[in-house]
């Protein structure tokens, strides 16, 4: 059977296609808009141009759906949709206007849902996973390759970006004030901040992004492992607030073309987490949490 997963995030708005058979599943069809939602969030409540943008996609999404008869749609929204003051007339405007029936998902549900569907590249059997998003980070320690606990932060690399950057890409001090700000976060959760693990397991868009960075800029290291050691370099060639070479330009062009806004607080964000937890690296992992939804609340697997 044919489902659409809709997934209405902080950053980006996507629709994944896929077929579902017993206990198994194939992606057929990915589409993504980088929409930026917890950037209209003003005091809180989202703007009327956000929900606006958001009807337009959905409708469009609808579109597809409808012509190819996709009869099982899902849909969920996480940290922007969660966090706005306004968030139940949003919805209903949205659902009302676009025929999408969302779900707003909790953080610790996303968590849940990142860690089943990134269980199959966790490499080691201890660790710490995290998802990066525009507005919010669910981190999960686990042992055994099971759960041990999990939690969602308002870290966020949309919001940072949002509160600490004037320009496109951040100064050097202002990525000093984005590490404060993810250092304040950190502070008012001990339990996050007493973690520790060798290796992590990453996922979410920005880390996508900075795991292709890492690997034009690095070539000779294994391909989806960001070794931490490289984060400062990293964060300094793109945050400097100096101007790009042409070599560094064509990094950035082609590691992060969405997410220009982003990419350099999300790594800040990531290589805060990392020297806090003191690991040594960090595997990107391509399934998350649509993939967790699936064998979750369509086939049925729980978490450990």
């Amino acid at each position: 059977m044919l489902h659409a997963i809709i997934d209405i995030g902080s950053n980006t708005i996507r629709m994944a296609v896929y077929r579902i058979e017993d206990r198994s599943f194939e992606l057929l069809l990915k589409r993504k808009h980088t929409v930026g939602l917890a950037g209209y969030l003003n005091h809180g409540r989202l703007m009327r141009e956000g929900i606006e943008k958001t009807v337009k996609i959905l409708r469009g999404f609808m579109d597809f759906i409808d012509t190819f008869r996709i009869a099982h749609v899902h849909a969920f929204a996480t940290a922007a949709l969660r966090s706005a003051t306004n968030s139940r007339a949003a919805v209903e405007e949205i659902t009302r206007r676009s025929g999408v029936h969302i779900r707003i998902i909790s953080g610790a549900e996303e968590a849940a849902y990142d860690f089943i569907g990134a269980t199959a590249s966790i490499a080691h059997a201890d660790g710490i996973m995290v998802d990066i998003g525009g507005g919010s980070t669910e981190i999960i320690h686990y042992v055994a390759h099971e759960m041990q606990g999990r939690w969602s932060l308002p870290l966020g690399s949309l919001a940072m970006s949002k509160a600490h950057v004037a320009g496109l890409l951040p100064t050097s001090a202002e990525c000093a004030a984005i590490r404060a700000a993810v250092e304040d976060i950190l502070a008012d959760v001990p339990d996050v901040r007493a973690l520790r693990a060798d290796h992590m397991v990453g996922m979410g868009g920005v880390l996508s992004s900075a795991s292709r960075m890492h690997g034009l800029l690095y070539p000779d290291e294994t391909p989806r492992i960001l070794r931490v050691a490289h984060f400062p370099a990293m964060i300094e060639r793109f945050g400097s607030g100096q101007k790009l070479s042409e070599r560094d330009t064509a990094v950035l062009l082609r590691s992060a073309p969405d997410r220009l806004p982003t990419i350099v607080p999300g790594m800040i964000a990531a290589h805060t987490l990392a020297d806090t937890f003191a690991a040594e690296d960090i595997l990107y992992s391509d399934s998350g949490v649509r993939e967790g939804y699936i064998w979750k609340e369509i086939i049925g697997v729980d978490e450990k």
